[in-house]
């Protein structure tokens, strides 16, 4: 065993001084795989598609599923985290996109020196964050960079999506009050503010009404208006969240052809959770406030189904699954 001289032992400690005054260059902040990745950027893809949202409706579970194909590279940084179950994959990049850091978004995308336009069996790319959906500058934003990328929404029946937002913020600390009360309070609120300030990124409450809006989030219609006024409606893929966990292989197949690629059975559809989500049941919502929330939402999805031209049933008194999992 080769023992460190004094010489040596004083260069690690003057090594480890200076990163305790310089945290910025701490090596467990920095790594040759993102140097690396940096410095080869401009030879990096840009994704082909995006999936942009919706949060708490099996998104995480998609590109799980997707990245298993041959033909689709996972962006660097998704990390399945093995007997967890769960995965980190969201990127944010649009929302808070400057013209100095597209490297840096193509850095986490591989270099793909196969690809070619409409085959098959070329390699593809993507990404999936959840917010994208709600932030009314990020459709713009995508466009002007990527005027042809593919789109993919899953939507979910908004009610058991409201409650699985509301049982995340509640483990998290977010929210303290039952989830009857919590949404009182935001239908309260929505009736008083029907022109949603908020919805202007300018205002200074944007970021924390994008981040914890639980019934407004899954008004699905308002948002999908935005998007399919700057893309056209062929770059943009529906689901239903339902489909994809109870026909998975059927969605998949679909979801295969919308991105030119080879249909392919894979291996692996165990769920797949959002990185610090536990999987836990929760208790059934209560079938007064499930109506409350029903009625609320039903003009809305209306106004969903003629916009998209789709016929979600979403009006039912219970849940399309028997057992409640966020």
């Amino acid at each position: 065993m080769v023992s460190l001289t004094s010489s040596e032992n004083s260069l690690k400690q003057q090594i480890k001084s200076w990163l305790l005054e310089n945290p910025q260059f701490n090596p467990y902040r920095f790594s040759f795989e993102k140097l690396y990745r940096k410095l080869t950027s401009r030879l990096r893809s840009l994704p082909d598609f995006i999936i942009i949202g919706a949060g708490r409706a099996g998104t995480t579970a998609l590109y799980s599923y997707l990245i298993q194909h041959p033909s689709i590279v996972a962006a660097s940084n998704y990390n399945k985290l093995g007997s967890a179950g769960t995965a980190s994959a969201d990127l944010h990049f649009f929302e808070y996109m400057t013209s100095n850091n597209v490297q840096w978004y193509k850095s986490h995308f591989p270099i793909l020196f196969s690809k070619s336009n409409n085959h098959k069996n070329s390699l593809i790319t993507g990404e999936f964050t959840t917010t994208y959906m709600h932030h009314p500058d990020v459709p713009q934003r995508i466009f002007n960079l990527l005027p042809k990328i593919k789109l993919i929404v899953v939507l979910r029946n908004p009610v058991d999506k409201a409650y699985s937002t509301y049982y995340q913020q509640f483990r998290f600390g977010e929210i303290t009050t039952s989830f009857e009360d919590t949404i009182d309070a935001e239908l309260r609120r929505i009736n008083l503010n029907k022109d949603f300030p908020e919805l202007n990124s300018n205002n200074p409450n944007f970021e924390n009404f994008v981040a914890h809006n639980i019934i407004r989030h899954a008004i699905y219609a308002d948002y999908l208006e935005t998007w399919l006024e700057i893309f056209s409606r062929e770059q943009i893929l529906i689901l239903n969240s339902d489909d994809l966990k109870q026909s998975t292989k059927e969605t998949l197949r679909q979801v295969f052809n919308f991105l030119n690629v080879s249909n392919y059975d894979i291996a692996d559809t165990s769920p797949v959770r959002p990185v610090g989500v536990l999987a836990k049941k929760y208790p059934s919502i209560s079938k007064s406030t499930r109506e409350k929330l029903i009625e609320f939402y039903k003009p809305h999805n209306q106004r969903l189904n003629k916009l998209l031209g789709t016929n979600f049933d979403w009006e039912r008194t219970e849940s399309v699954f028997s057992s409640h999992h966020t």
